[in-house]
């Protein structure tokens, strides 16, 4: 798979037909998923390239910074994603002030001049473009089949009566609704990090864990989760409960939220110690985060917490 920073360079090395899928693309749900297959069904077709092309900033961080949403995934944890879904090459171009100002009747045409090869477009039902946003998917539709293009518009995905979107996502992962964020997934919500040396204290009262270095934009609910750690180098899984937050009842001026995974199993230190390279699949919210009276009480509700994520996880 390519990746390229700009239509320009994409050209160069497309010559077969590009058909292209348009969006933010953020999380690749279910309903992004649609769109993808119908650029991989028109590459097939083709017999040329299914192309993403998406932004690796939210436009809103451009257009109204105040105002832009937290990422449910980096720019190449998104490629990544792409890619399993069947996409050859992904344009991650920057959005800027050429792309903001071009008229929505004139943005069919950018693209084809900058992509010879331009064969085909799909887009989802809710696309806007073009400046100020004036452009929607049927326009799209009418002005790209002017210029010879075929434009495919895909029907908004729906699950639980609502339409499925990166906003409801955030929202979920926000309240802990972990369940509904893996529903409109369409998998379970990943976690990917090294793990690193911490300060112990999950050692000190009984709970050893691995600490894991994750910084995501769209923060999941302050709490505990239940669900599959994998070791990305030697494929071995580990059913496991994990603490996002702050640790109120240990530290008590902690400003930044740590993961720490506790595995329900007995596992190898060697291979699942520091400088590891692990994920961890979230499948059950437990509880909310919150500061216990005393450290008795927090080991009290941690065993709690085991039992109840190995009820929910296990058999694996």
């Amino acid at each position: 798979m390519g990746v390229f920073s700009s239509i320009e360079t994409l050209d160069r090395d497309c010559t077969l037909p590009v058909n292209l899928s348009l969006g933010m693309f953020d999380g690749v749900h279910v309903g992004h998923q649609q769109v993808l297959e119908s650029a991989v069904t028109h590459a097939r077709r083709s017999k040329g390239y299914a192309v993403a092309f998406t932004f690796p900033c939210h436009p809103a961080k451009y257009l109204r910074p105040e105002r832009a949403p937290p990422l449910l995934m980096s720019p190449r944890e998104k490629a990544i994603m792409l890619e399993s879904f069947g996409i050859d090459h992904v344009i991650l171009r920057e959005f800027d002030d050429e792309l903001a100002e071009i008229p929505a009747a004139e943005f069919p045409t950018f693209l084809k001049d900058r992509i010879s090869s331009l064969h085909s477009m799909s887009v989802g039902r809710n696309f806007r473009f073009g400046k100020g946003r004036e452009g929607d998917s049927s326009f799209l539709k009418k002005i790209g089949e002017s210029i010879g293009l075929s434009v495919t518009v895909v029907e908004s995905k729906v699950t639980r009566g609502n339409i499925v979107s990166s906003s409801r996502i955030r929202e979920a992962l926000g309240i802990g609704d972990i369940e509904k964020v893996n529903d409109m997934l369409g998998r379970e919500y990943l976690i990917t990090g090294e793990v690193f040396s911490g300060k112990k204290m999950g050692r000190s009262i009984g709970f050893p864990t691995m600490n894991l270095d994750w910084n995501p934009e769209a923060l999941p609910a302050y709490g505990v989760y239940a669900g599959i750690v994998k070791h990305r180098k030697f494929e071995k899984n580990l059913p496991a409960v994990a603490n996002y937050g702050l640790r109120p009842t240990l530290e008590h001026k902690a400003s930044t939220p740590k993961l720490e995974i506790h595995s329900l199993i007995d596992l190898d230190t060697e291979i699942w110690g520091c400088g590891s390279k692990i994920e961890m699949a979230l499948q059950h919210f437990i509880r909310p985060e919150k500061k216990f009276d005393t450290v008795d009480d927090l080991k009290t509700q941690i065993n709690i917490d085991k039992e109840k994520a190995k009820e929910l996880v296990l058999p694996f």
